[in-house]
């Protein structure tokens, strides 16, 4: 296959796929789709670059996002509720994390780690979850 016909596939893959991500693509590792869950696996390089995304949940419905983070990085993550009431909880091990007033303030202590955030409510909620990280 020639390099413009695989960009071409790419492209229209890629434009068929309905992620509700406005991070850029080099962001978005992998998105798995379960029956109930959403699981996002995320690398964010550049401090000029956080992730953002408008998304929904609701019922039994969750969006799990996977941070990669190593050590001595250092994030902040914050969720703003647009309707309803969507809460957040961080998973996983090898950071420290502190609440904070603007959300929770992240430090990965582990050589390499994946930060969860499991975002859920009930019954709906959409929100804006967003992550940046610090140099």
């Amino acid at each position: 296959m020639n390099a413009g016909l695989c960009s071409g596939l790419l492209v229209a893959l890629l434009s068929v796929a309905s992620w509700p991500l406005s991070a850029a693509d080099t962001q978005l590792l992998r998105h798995v789709q379960g029956l109930s869950r959403d699981y996002y696996y995320l690398n964010i390089e550049s401090p000029a670059q956080p992730f953002q995304v408008q998304d929904i949940v609701g019922g039994e419905h969750e969006n799990q996002y996977f941070i990669l983070g190593f050590a001595g990085d250092q994030f902040s993550i914050a969720i703003d509720s647009l309707e309803g009431d969507a809460g957040y909880s961080l998973g996983g091990e090898g950071y420290q994390a502190q609440q904070q007033a603007a959300g929770d303030h992240v430090l990965v202590e582990l050589p390499h780690t994946w930060i969860r955030i499991q975002v859920s409510a009930h019954p709906y909620a959409e929100y804006r979850l967003r992550v940046k990280k610090y140099e």
